[in-house]
């Protein structure tokens, strides 16, 4: 019996112009990452009986857990709002986070018949999901202004600076975004380590805590962490006691627009074997 011969094809184009080249594609099907984002959010509650309400109603209940927790282990003797605040302006930023990494993670394998059917530019996929995920982040940050204003307290002018840091920490998911929906291709463990993964992360961002809180000793080493810088930034904007610096935060950039191109060319090269391999 004769062998069948099989023929491979892959893209002739240099490594180098992968990024360039799928940013000029990503821009060609904007609409369709558009209309994928709003299909996030439109089935993301769709059949849960209090639907939207899970958006405000899963950061308070999270909220009053790390009160809990956070009164016992966290630093309040230079708080200029109350501790419950002071988590939920954390909160936001880091749920965001979470929230796209935990989503994004196994994108690509649950979009595995689409994938299969239609050619479109795969990053759109994990995307979608971190576009998505901006809703936790935009309710998280309104429900914490309604409670500053409740509680008393102007909002700052400050919140301008949450513009730029948001920007940041969306160049950051979309990395690790990116990263691990390649990786849960050939590592399905990844879905069931992430959560144990996010979990430790939490404990060694400052949410629960202010930055400062951290011992001298190990701060500068604490600070390389861009996660840490941007949590305390945008919680520093939000309820105008900044203490992160101009040029930490083009630091926490730098580093991650060069992770977000590492990614991403990493992204494109797994990307012609990706309806094989899922």
């Amino acid at each position: 019996m004769a062998e069948r011969s099989v023929t491979v094809i892959r893209s002739g184009a240099p490594a180098l112009s992968r990024v360039p080249d799928g940013f000029r594609e990503l821009v060609a099907y904007r609409e369709l990452l558009g209309y994928m984002t709003l299909n996030r959010l439109r089935v993301r509650y769709q059949n849960s009986w209090l639907g939207w309400a899970w958006a405000v109603l899963q950061p308070l209940a999270f909220l009053a857990f790390l009160t809990v927790i956070g009164s016992v282990i966290g630093s309040r003797s230079s708080l200029n709002v109350p501790y419950p605040l002071y988590i939920l302006a954390s909160l936001a930023p880091w749920t965001f986070f979470a929230t796209s990494l935990s989503t994004a993670a196994a994108g690509v394998l649950s979009s595995r018949s689409l994938i299969a059917k239609v050619y479109f530019p795969r990053e759109i996929v994990p995307l979608s999901y971190v576009l998505a995920a901006l809703a936790d982040l935009v309710i998280a940050t309104a429900l914490t202004m309604v409670a500053l204003v409740y509680t008393g307290h102007n909002i700052p002018i400050t919140v301008l600076e949450l513009i730029p840091i948001s920007l940041i920490l969306i160049v950051y998911a979309t990395a690790f975004s990116l990263i691990l929906s390649i990786a849960q291709i050939g590592f399905r463990d990844i879905a069931i380590g992430l959560p144990l993964l996010l979990q430790g992360m939490l404990f060694t961002t400052p949410v629960l805590y202010p930055l400062n809180a951290v011992p001298a000793q190990w701060r500068t080493t604490y600070e390389l962490n861009p996660l840490a810088l941007l949590v305390e930034a945008f919680r520093g904007a939000l309820i105008g006691r900044q203490t992160i610096s101009a040029g930490q935060l083009v630091y926490a950039a730098i580093a991650g627009l060069i992770l977000f191109g590492i990614a991403y060319f990493i992204f494109k090269t797994a990307e012609p074997n990706m309806v094989d391999e899922i």
